[in-house]
């Protein structure tokens, strides 16, 4: 009987402690409830701000590509929940948000401190895409030109300059530390 090693990755793997979880449920709560409260009743640029997808981005920007794909799905789930939205689909571009912020985070230098403005344009242009592509193929075609100057353009900007304010409230809030590698090395 042989028995295998953990690889690498396993070996460092960080579960989070009670207290770390009882900070993201309540991030969590925060979260969806800006997104469906606050945001509906905010509009500059012509777009609403996507602050459940931001702190998402925050999230695995902060704890990684594991906790922030579980945190993705949980937010896209309830928010869908509380607005009564088609179940899943949000879910699904949050799980893929979170997981590639997480990545990000887990092999890039976040000390320039552009990560989260970098990480929430491309996530709006992830999330706007695949929902688009969503209406798309439930045969609710949008004109193309409507998409790009009404709904992408604006929230791209938008999303991006509340970026910096946002990460560094989810920073505080979870009492995290900047680089994703030095806090994983204590």
């Amino acid at each position: 009987m042989r028995l295998s090693r953990p690889s690498a990755d396993q070996a460092q793997r960080h579960w989070p402690t009670g207290g770390e979880i009882a900070r993201l449920l309540v991030t969590l709560l925060v979260a969806t409830l800006l997104q469906t409260t606050v945001a509906p009743n905010i509009r500059i640029l012509g777009a609403n701000p996507d602050f459940a997808l931001i702190i998402v981005v925050c999230v695995g920007l902060l704890k990684g590509s594991e906790i922030g794909a579980v945190f993705g799905f949980a937010t896209g789930t309830l928010v869908a929940i509380a607005l009564m939205e088609p179940l899943g689909l949000s879910a699904f571009a949050f799980v893929l948000i979170g997981y590639f912020a997480g990545r990000y985070a887990e092999t890039a230098d976040l000390s320039a401190g552009y990560a989260p403005l970098v990480s929430a344009f491309a996530a709006t242009l992830l999330a706007d895409v695949v929902l688009a592509m969503a209406q798309f193929l439930l045969e609710r075609q949008v004109p193309l030109g409507f998409f790009l100057g009404r709904v992408l353009v604006p929230s791209l900007i938008l999303n991006t300059l509340l970026a910096a304010p946002l990460y560094l409230a989810v920073r505080l809030a979870l009492r995290g530390g900047g680089d994703l590698r030095a806090a994983r090395a204590r």
